[in-house]
């Protein structure tokens, strides 16, 4: 195994670069999650989760995570050597309990499980209990999309949103995910917090000392704050007032109901307090052909895909882009000419360098 020394030297290398190769990114998380104790298996799964919100293009999502995925690791909040079992009672119908494993490598099982039903039986949904931070949830809808697949991901999260007409957040940014292929090309993929924003912005904005846009955050009274700080101690708004908090309760009951699982309101992350999050998921699988031939589906996704992104823009401005379209360019765009490291994404390097360093001292 790679000595401390060798990894603390290699991530505070890395979080001195400009821009880096995205193999070697990719890489470095790869060897960082063995250390950490994961299998070669599992901590290649969990690198190429973690990596791809960065290659995807979000400062706020993928490798700059990577603080919490190794401390909970190191912590033995999050093991590194779960013992993973999937039950149920029917065909296309499965609950995963993840005995607190690495939600990036729990996610994987359980949506490539999805797949295989869906595969099948035309449809296959898995819910996930005791589970933890999953990464980006365009991940795993995308990795069903690959397979010809209409892939879907939620997870619940720690309490970030207060119900319409409370000043109490009880319910988390519980994002969406939702994949859908296109024939010969990018697939369509919404990833999307039920929030106005994803409270990892809040936190980075935070960190960077940066105050927030109006209308992103309310105080623990119920008042409008452009104070991340403040921010985090009250609730992010939900996106569409009441829509986006029925959207977030959703999600909840999809993730917790379904499995069994703990509530969101009871999750707190393994950074916060030395505890697994018990958080919960639920990815599905949906195979177009259990529905119409697969050249209909197609063609009916591609004129819908068509036709938007030849609408008439308004004045000035650029045709309307699909769902996915930025992420996707970025991606290739950081394949092909190296990853910017970002001063959130060098923070959390040398955070888990001094994880690390601190550990083996």
């Amino acid at each position: 195994m790679t000595s401390a020394a060798k990894i603390v030297e290699r991530l505070t290398g890395a979080a001195g670069l400009s821009v880096m190769p995205a193999a070697d990114l990719v890489t470095l998380l790869r060897d960082t999650f063995s250390y950490a104790g994961l299998s070669d298996a599992d901590a290649a799964v969990a690198a190429d989760v973690a990596g791809h919100g960065t290659l995807h293009g979000s400062d706020a999502h993928g490798a700059v995570q990577m603080p919490l995925y190794i401390a909970g690791l190191l912590d033995g909040t999050i093991k590194s050597k779960p013992n993973i079992a999937i039950s149920g009672h029917l065909p296309c119908c499965k609950v995963m309990d993840a005995d607190h494993a690495l939600g990036l490598v729990a996610g994987q099982k359980a949506i490539d499980a999805a797949i295989e039903m869906a595969k099948t039986y035309g449809m296959g949904a898995v819910a996930v209990r005791r589970s933890s931070h999953n990464g980006t949830a365009g991940y795993f809808s995308e990795r069903a999309a690959a397979h010809g697949l209409i892939g879907m991901a939620f997870t619940n999260a720690m309490p970030a949103i207060a119900p319409t007409g409370s000043t109490e957040a009880l319910l988390g940014t519980n994002p969406i995910g939702a994949a859908f292929p296109l024939p010969g090309r990018d697939p369509i993929v919404l990833d999307m917090a039920t929030s106005v924003v994803a409270r990892s912005r809040i936190r980075a904005m935070q960190a960077l000392g940066k105050p927030l846009p109006e209308g992103w955050a309310i105080d623990a009274e119920g008042r409008p704050t452009t104070d991340p700080a403040v921010a985090v101690k009250g609730s992010v708004l939900p996106i569409g007032g009441p829509k986006g908090y029925a959207l977030a309760l959703m999600v909840e009951l999809l993730c917790s109901a379904l499995s069994d699982a703990e509530p969101g309101f009871q999750v707190i992350y393994e950074n916060m307090e030395k505890r697994p999050s018990n958080i919960a998921q639920f990815y599905m699988a949906m195979n177009p052909e259990g529905f119409v031939p697969r050249d209909r589906y197609e063609a009916r996704a591609a004129h819908v895909a068509d036709v938007i992104v030849k609408a008439k823009p308004v004045a000035g401005g650029e045709p309307p882009r699909l769902p996915g379209a930025r992420g996707h360019a970025a991606n290739r765009k950081a394949r092909a000419d190296g990853v910017a490291i970002t001063d959130n994404l060098a923070n959390a390097l040398k955070n888990v360098a001094r994880l690390i360093e601190s550990r083996a001292a």
